[in-house]
């Protein structure tokens, strides 16, 4: 079926537990990392900024909401829609408020040609604002961020669209579900009619039971027959009719489209050995490229209205995703390893942590047990002698207890 966000936003995200999650998984954890702003001075060194006035309108984007709210909006949009819009205020200057606009009334006017469309029209009828765009540059006060879509160019391929059919196939199992229970769960069965029964008569039972029980929401409906007809009931179990099965097929495929590891979907699936490996796939594979693409996005849409230089960039503290300790821990591990091995130097290994260089960290620094091979077999320091000759033992003795030769 065609692209409908509407659809999409009720029958996906507002009905579907699995969809639900997945999105508000992804959007939570991409709200929880810190923002930071780095300034660049006529060398290149880069320095955090702690004061720059671009971090206070990102930690309170509009009166209504905070990073974090806005963070969850945004990133749930992309999630179901596929994309999502940002209008900045004013329209000139310096932006004071940021706010998130419904995909489902955006209305992309895109050009013959090229890549950069002629304008963004948000509303409907008298309502409807015009948004124009520089066709030399791209800028406008609507920044667009978007998926891929291969069928359009202008508007995002959402998630939905490929794990629709298993988005269908969990809502119609559970709705089946829910109402054979209410039904005392009885299912299907078979008709018995004593004598013969003309043509007539069939095709008026067989309309009868598809308008009584066809369809999810008849699951399970107890048939009223006359004249001799009887009901034999069928015993057919969830089980046999792979309910299970389908089902946790249905969630297994919608947590593949949306990049969130099953055991973070299913308690069946998980367990305390898997359930941190599952959470740090999660920010490398899904959350993590995201967060580079929206950031970066909000750098280039914000950034140049603030620093005319481009000295200033907007980024994220990737230390502070608690999904990636894991990865930190054997980050560590691996650079004190270089380090104590003599590979590589203290500040190597402090600029591969993100860590700033420290006074006299650019030397190999080489444990001091460790000695050269053409070494092995050669004579110990004269210090070790002196201290055993100084201590009684003959020449004879300091020979054998240290396996050398005995001095002439």
């Amino acid at each position: 079926m065609p692209q409908n966000i509407k659809a999409y936003a009720k029958e996906g995200y507002s009905e579907n537990p699995i969809v639900f999650a997945c999105a508000s998984i992804i959007a939570n954890a991409a709200a929880s990392v810190k923002l930071e702003v780095y300034t660049t001075d006529a060398k290149g060194n880069k320095k955090v900024d702690t004061k720059h006035p671009l971090l206070d309108l990102m930690a309170k984007p509009n009166p209504m909401q905070t990073w974090e709210e806005f963070a969850i909006e945004m990133v749930a949009w992309h999630r179901v829609a596929g994309e999502f819009f940002i209008l900045r205020l004013p329209e000139t200057g310096k932006p004071k408020e940021l706010y998130i606009l419904n995909p489902d009334l955006m209305d992309v006017k895109g050009a013959d040609s090229g890549n950069i469309p002629l304008r963004y029209e948000y509303g409907t009828g008298e309502k409807k604002s015009v948004y124009p765009v520089n066709r030399l540059t791209g800028e406008s006060q609507i920044l667009h961020i978007k998926t891929f879509n291969p069928d359009n160019q202008w508007r995002g391929l959402s998630p939905l669209s490929p794990a629709a059919r298993a988005t269908d196939i969990h809502n119609n199992g559970s709705k089946w579900n829910s109402n054979l229970l209410l039904n005392s769960a009885r299912p299907s069965g078979v008709v018995e009619v004593a004598g013969t029964v003309d043509e007539t008569t069939i095709n008026r039972l067989r309309e009868y039971f598809k308008k009584a029980w066809e369809g999810v929401a008849n699951a399970g409906n107890v048939p009223l027959l006359t004249g001799g007809a009887k009901f034999n009931q069928l015993s057919h179990s969830p089980k046999d009719m792979d309910f299970e099965k389908n089902m946790a097929g249905a969630a297994k495929d919608i947590g593949l489209v949306y990049g969130v590891p099953l055991p973070l979907l299913t308690m069946e699936a998980a367990t305390f050995s898997n359930m941190d490996a599952a959470q740090e796939r999660l920010w490398t594979d899904t959350v993590l490229p995201l967060l580079n693409l929206i950031i970066k996005k909000l750098s280039q849409f914000l950034v140049p209205l603030f620093d005319s230089k481009n000295a200033v960039t907007l980024a994220y503290n990737a230390d502070s995703a608690p999904g990636l300790e894991p990865q930190r821990e054997r980050l560590y591990k691996r650079m004190k390893d270089a380090v104590g091995g003599g590979l590589i130097t203290p500040n190597e290994a402090r600029a591969e942590m993100g860590f700033e260089e420290v006074q006299g960290g650019d030397v190999l620094l080489v444990p001091g047990t460790l000695k050269p091979i053409d070494q092995a077999d050669s004579q110990p320091t004269t210090d070790i002698v002196k201290a055993m000759s100084d201590c009684g033992f003959t020449a004879k003795e300091i020979a054998e207890a240290l396996g050398i030769k005995e001095a002439a």
